[in-house]
């Protein structure tokens, strides 16, 4: 078949000529049923969806914010007779919504589902919904197709296919593990990915990682691992480290993290690792700088302990050991539940400063599908007044939300915090000391940006 697949995106979505990293869901998707003729249009680069190629069936991974674009989509695409097929984190969290807009919808992990998805539509036999999840899904009297086991990573993952998409990207992506046993209130990985960790193995990470050719980018919920995969991780980035290196390009790769793992030995001999690997910078989602925030939310242990009284102590021993081994942090934190105010902007921003992480402070939003969603759901606490920011608060406003932004932008990012950061982390590079402080530099001009831009779509 010819076979679409699209990656819908608002016109107005932030990090729309703005995101480096090579989405990974249709390589995948496309990787467990190869044999086929595939096009991929990337909606965060290009503006054409190409409505008049013929093609004999349409699937479009659905981001989070994006669900109205991809209606009007799949809507226009099913207008000419082609069956269109919604999948991805949206429709996962709401698939009796999409499928008034599809032909069927892809519930989950779509690495098993796909092959068989695809022989129903060459046997012109859709059910309406396909499922991958241990849970039993009740169709509401419409057909489902449904497996109950997640992906098997270490035989059910093909070899992504990459080739149809039409863009170079300055990341290439890849992952080692799914899953996460933490079940913060407001994250979607327990729902969609389970709350146990998977891992791929380590011969067909380290294979792929063999293939870029420059910068890529581990997916994984945290690349520090947890205690049941630190000896998985250690095993992994022993053979990344490994991997001959090019004359002029190195093998660097960055990913997200926790702190909890820098209050274990054993987690601490991850994180040395992984530099050893090329790890040049983790995004770490520290969540709040209120300690009953962090406990309230299910987020404290992510920082290293489990009690609140300790917590700031712990995060900033814990980042203070990270940026130490040569790895730049930035934090990402969300201000919105009910013990903040507006000065938790400033606050945060000033542990941000102290610490010299780079921040990004951001409104809470609850996304379908995750329980703090559930939860303001049934008590009345969501707005519907903006696509990024959704949980009423009683006493901050929107014009504080605005300050709170423009605040972290002026200060966080002013050339005084840039180049003292710079200089920071400069210090602490062992190899490779001019790559990496460059690295760092644009670093934070990047983050700056995609901060801005989204500050500006806020609304």
């Amino acid at each position: 078949m010819r076979i679409k697949l699209i990656i819908a995106v608002e016109a107005n979505d932030p990090m729309r000529k703005n995101d480096p990293f090579m989405p990974s869901s249709l390589p995948l998707i496309a990787g467990s049923a190869p044999d086929h003729d595939y096009r991929f249009v990337d909606l965060l680069w290009e503006d054409d969806v190409g409505y008049d190629e013929p093609v004999d069936l349409v699937g479009i991974s659905v981001r989070y914010t994006a669900q109205y674009r991809a209606y009007e989509i799949a809507d226009r695409f099913r207008a000419k007779g082609i069956p269109v097929i919604l999948g991805g984190p949206h429709v996962s969290a709401a698939p009796f919504e999409a499928i008034a807009h599809a032909d069927a919808v892809a519930v989950g992990e779509g690495e098993t589902i796909w092959p068989v998805i695809l022989a129903d539509a060459a046997a012109k036999n859709l059910k309406s919904f396909y499922v991958c999840s241990p849970a039993k899904f009740d169709g509401k009297g419409r057909e489902v197709y449904q497996t109950f086991s997640y992906p098997d990573l270490a035989k059910d993952i093909p070899v992504p296919l990459r080739k149809p998409y039409r863009k170079s990207y300055v990341f290439n992506t890849t992952f080692a593990s799914r899953g996460c046993p933490i079940g913060c209130d407001f994250c979607s990985v327990p729902g969609f990915f389970g709350k146990v960790t998977r891992t791929r193995p380590i011969d067909k990470v380290v294979k792929e990682i063999s293939q870029f050719k420059g910068y890529y980018y581990i997916l994984d919920d945290t690349v520090f691992g947890r205690p049941s995969t630190y000896d998985y991780y250690l095993s992994l980035y022993n053979e990344i480290a490994k991997l001959p290196q090019g004359i002029f390009r190195k093998r660097y790769w960055i990913g997200q993290a926790n702190l909890d793992a820098a209050s274990d030995p054993k987690g601490r001999d991850v994180i040395r690792r992984a530099r050893d690997a090329g790890l040049l910078y983790v995004a770490v989602g520290m969540e709040s700088v209120d300690p009953d925030v962090l406990a309230s939310s299910g987020a404290l242990v992510k920082q290293g302990t489990i009690d609140p009284a300790e917590a700031l102590d712990k995060m900033r021993e814990n980042i203070r050991f990270i940026q130490n081994e040569g790895i730049v942090i930035s934090g990402w934190f969300v201000v919105g539940y009910p013990s903040d105010t507006a000065q938790t902007y400033s606050k945060t921003l000033a542990f941000c400063q102290d610490m010299n992480i780079l921040p990004a402070i951001f409104p809470v939003g609850a996304m379908p599908g995750t329980p703090l969603y559930d939860k303001l759901l049934a008590t009345h606490g969501l707005s519907a007044g903006s696509k990024f920011a959704n949980v009423l608060h009683p006493t901050i406003t929107t014009a504080d939300i605005s300050r709170g932004m423009a605040e972290t932008l002026a200060i966080g990012y002013s050339l005084r915090s840039n180049l003292r950061r710079t200089f920071f982390h400069a210090k602490r590079f062992t190899t490779d000391k001019i790559h990496k402080t460059i690295f760092t530099a644009v670093l934070q001009s990047k983050i700056k940006s995609g901060i801005n831009i989204i500050g500006d779509n806020f609304y």
